[in-house]
């Protein structure tokens, strides 16, 4: 009978591995729970058909790379953007196909990217959890607390900008902070490529290392550059540097050569920043603290921020104030990610932070169904779904119907209507557009529109703050070229037509009127 074989004594024993560091451990499954969180919270949202700026701009210019590889676009008007948002939609709808939730879900991934950033960043200012309150000291509140904010959750599967470039640059700050100069560069010319604003991330780092790390201060330099090859590229192709001439004029031309107006749009910037969709409860909560600190201990420096960070949202706050046409708030998200981190010290400090943490992110989940009661733009919170279904409502009722001539509606109803690939038609049905819904624009309606596309194209409260501030609707016509809508009756009325479909939801409103005969 075969016997046991005794065991090798040449054969060396096994080395038992070493244990892996904490660090790679929280590499390899912080960002995948991260995404697999905010693909959860936004599963409703990813088949949602596109929206405004999507509509305008962003997808189409997406499909000219995916379809044809132009960098510049052609199916529609090219304002000047860097092609790294449509090259990398384009690589999506090359593995997933040309649809919405695969366009929604690849834009989550930057949102995953925004909070693991922040999470990186505030490991710097909350490096331990307190013994005394390990919840409220943890780096992830503030990572919470910008992946709920109204804003940065209703951008975070849209097809635009803003949100992808703050990710980019939040995590060109945590490389800059390891000092992996090399990485910083990289990660801040995608960004130049994503949006050319971004440049002014690279200045204001310019005009901090300039005194401190002076070889550094021209690494800087490089991502002005890429930019600078790109509209040299785009001068090539198009004849212009920047863009074209209307939405040069309009987002420069005119805002920067008003000083009123640029004292305005910093005053709205400052609320956008500190104040809006609920931050005031956050910076309040944040300047008690401060407050608290100081009164403690007066004489020791409490609630700085490093001064590249300062640098950066200085930049931004300035920069958008002078520049920009639309004073949008998502233009304000690379600085907003770093005001969150500041928050976050700020409430570790507080009694009960670890209450307070879980209240203010209660109250930012609240904003994202609750609307100001001022005019804002749909894409600030959750109003731009409402604003996507009922228009949704219309497309299939107007697609369905019998048409005697051209549909008469202003943008973005225009491309929804006309423009299958937006998902909200399956063919096109005709259209002729009006420049808005204004007084102005009913009083030069020639004749008769068949059929009238009406709706309310920005939020409109029944208690709206802003008419109480006659003064700050006449700023607003004159420095913000904003004209406020005639109402739907005066529309039907003037134009004697009648409503033949109509819904309302969430503080809008749309109808389709036709001839009263």
């Amino acid at each position: 009978m075969d016997a046991a074989m005794p065991p090798l004594a040449s054969t060396p024993p096994r080395p038992a591995l070493a244990p892996q560091p904490r660090w790679a451990r929280t590499w390899l499954w912080a960002p995948a729970a991260i995404y697999a969180g905010l693909l959860a919270l936004h599963a409703p949202l990813l088949r949602l058909p596109y929206f405004w700026d999507e509509a305008g701009y962003f997808i189409f210019a997406a499909l000219d790379v995916f379809r044809r590889g132009w960098l510049v676009p052609h199916s529609t008007l090219a304002n000047g953007h860097p092609p790294l948002l449509s090259l990398y939609l384009a690589g999506a709808w090359t593995l997933g196909g040309f649809h919405p939730w695969v366009t929604r879900a690849a834009m989550l991934v930057w949102q995953a990217a925004l909070v693991w950033g922040v999470y990186r960043l505030a490991q710097t200012r909350l490096p331990r959890a307190a013994a005394h309150s390990p919840v409220a000291h943890s780096p992830w509140i503030p990572a919470l607390l910008i992946a709920l904010a109204p804003l940065s959750f209703a951008q975070a599967t849209l097809a635009q900008l803003d949100l992808p470039v703050a990710a980019l640059i939040v995590w060109a700050l945590v490389w800059r902070g390891r000092g992996r100069w090399a990485l910083t560069v990289v990660l801040l010319c995608a960004a130049c490529l994503m949006k050319e604003t971004a440049v002014i991330a690279a200045v204001a780092l310019v005009s901090v290392d300039v005194w401190r790390h002076r070889r550094a201060a021209l690494l800087w330099v490089i991502p002005a550059a890429v930019v600078a090859a790109w509209f040299l590229y785009y001068r090539h192709v198009t004849g212009y540097w920047f863009g074209n001439p209307q939405y040069f004029a309009y987002n420069v031309g005119e805002a920067a050569r008003s000083v009123p107006r640029i004292g305005l749009s910093l005053l709205r910037r400052l609320w956008q920043f500190a104040g809006y969709d609920g931050m005031w409860l956050l910076t309040g909560l944040a300047l008690w603290s401060l407050w608290r600190q100081r009164r403690r201990a007066p004489m020791l420096p409490s609630g700085t921020l490093p001064a590249e960070w300062t640098a950066v949202v200085a930049a931004y706050l300035i920069f958008h104030s002078i520049i920009g046409g639309a004073v949008l708030a998502r233009y304000l998200l690379p600085a907003l990610a770093l005001y969150f981190v500041w928050i976050g010290e700020q409430l570790a400090e507080l009694p009960r932070a670890a209450w307070l943490a879980a209240g203010c992110a209660a109250f930012l989940v609240l904003g994202w169904f609750w609307n100001p009661p001022y005019p804002f733009p749909y894409e600030d919170n959750l109003a731009y779904v409402q604003f996507v279904e009922l228009q949704q409502a219309a497309a299939h009722q107007l697609a369905s119907m019998p048409l005697a001539g051209p549909v008469w509606t202003a943008w973005p109803a225009t491309d929804e209507l006309s423009r299958p690939e937006l998902g909200y038609v399956t063919h096109p049905v005709p259209v002729r557009a009006v420049p808005d819904f204004s007084a102005q624009s009913l009083a030069a309606v020639p004749g008769q529109p068949a059929e009238l596309f009406i709706y309310s194209r920005e939020y409109q409260p029944q208690l709206d703050l802003a008419a109480w501030l006659p003064f700050w609707q006449r700023w607003g016509d004159r420095y913000f070229r904003h004209s406020p809508p005639a109402s739907e009756a005066a529309w039907l009325q003037h134009l004697g037509l009648k409503a033949s479909f109509s819904a309302r939801g969430g503080g809008q409103w749309l109808a389709i009127a036709v001839p009263r005969h």
